[in-house]
Order: C-alpha cells, then sequence, then structure tokens
C-alpha cells in the first residue's frame, strides 16, 4: 500500500514539475521576440542584448532582483550550461546514447527556464563557455557515473541558490530544476550505471 502511495506521490510530483516549468517557459519575455536564443546561448554563440522589455502592472522589474539573485541565476545558468556541454560532449564521443540524449534535451528546458528570467529581469544572458571545456570519458559506464555525480552537486547547488533568492519566480524555477535533477536525471544516471 505504501509502496502504490509512493509511486502515486512521484507521478504527481513529476506532473507539478512539468507544469510549473511550462508555466515558467509560457511567461513573457523578450525571448519571444527572439526565437532561438536560447540554443545559441546553449551552443556557446553569441547571444544578442535582449530586446528592451517592460513589465506589465504587477511584475517585478530588474531592479527588484537582490545582488545574490543576479548571482543565484548566473551560477545556476552556468551549472546548467556545463551539465548540457559535458552530455554533448559524451553523445559526441559515443553517439547518440540514452539518458544522454535525453537529459541533455532537458537540460536545454532547464536554460531557457533561466534565460527566460534573464530576460524578465532585462539582465544580458552570458554566453556558455563549456563546449571544449569539459572532460572526455574513457567508458560510457564513467560517463554515467560522472552523470550521477554533476546531478547530485547540481541538487547540492539549488540549496545553495535557493538560499539566495526571494522573488517568487526565481524560487519556482530553482525549485523545479533540483526536483528534476532528483527525481528525473539523477535516477536515469543511475541507472546507467547498472
Amino acid at each position: 500500500m505504501l509502496k502504490r502511495l509512493f509511486g502515486i506521490s512521484r507521478v504527481v510530483l513529476a506532473g507539478a514539475l512539468v507544469i510549473g516549468v511550462v508555466a515558467v517557459l509560457a511567461l513573457p519575455s523578450s525571448a519571444e521576440a527572439a526565437p532561438g536564443r536560447a540554443q545559441r546561448a546553449v551552443r556557446g554563440l553569441s547571444v544578442a542584448e535582449p530586446a528592451t522589455w517592460a513589465p506589465n502592472e504587477g511584475q517585478l522589474s530588474a531592479g527588484e532582483l537582490s545582488e545574490s539573485e543576479i548571482e543565484a541565476l548566473s551560477l545556476a545558468l552556468d551549472d546548467e550550461y556545463k551539465a548540457w556541454s559535458v552530455y554533448d560532449q559524451v553523445i559526441a564521443d559515443f553517439g547518440a546514447v540514452r539518458p544522454f540524449t535525453s537529459i541533455q534535451q532537458a537540460e536545454e528546458k532547464h536554460i531557457a527556464a533561466l534565460v527566460t528570467l534573464f530576460d524578465r529581469y532585462g539582465l544580458s544572458v552570458p554566453v556558455n563557455e563549456w563546449p571544449g571545456n569539459v572532460p572526455s570519458f574513457d567508458s560510457l559506464a564513467e560517463a554515467c557515473e560522472a552523470g550521477v555525480q554533476a546531478e547530485i552537486e547540481n541538487a547540492a547547488l539549488y540549496d545553495q541558490l535557493l538560499g539566495m533568492a526571494d522573488n517568487r519566480d526565481v524560487i519556482q524555477v530553482f525549485t523545479s530544476l533540483q526536483q528534476a535533477s532528483l527525481t528525473k536525471h539523477l535516477p536515469a544516471f543511475e541507472r546507467c550505471t547498472r
């Protein structure tokens, strides 16, 4: 009975996570005026400054982010860039292998959610400096073990970043991304190591 209840609660949590990320991605931003911007940022290409964005009444402006929140957003984006780049290197070395292909696609969504916040608050989106600056692995098993460690570290990083955030939308995105690491990515890499 408890096992079944736990399984149902995991499904509900995963559904809530997906809805939260989709809701954040659906919020208005200058990214809508520049399709593909998150993809350019992921691949390390230069990203144009965000289009001028005037918040609607009731929405927060860039001036309402604290310095610690701006730092937290930058740290989160850099970590998601790094994960995307490591998984991209694994795919380059070993081919389109799971779970790396699916988790890399998820990382693109994580990056897009964070870019949406950068845009919303009128912040310049940092360029991904990680491509070509990540390790290669001797085997797929070694890459899977590194994936486990990376997702554990990512979840721990979000614990730290959540302590730096006050704005509800930033907290919501950080929480959703942390839960994705713990409930989706980490178990996938753990299965990969077996």
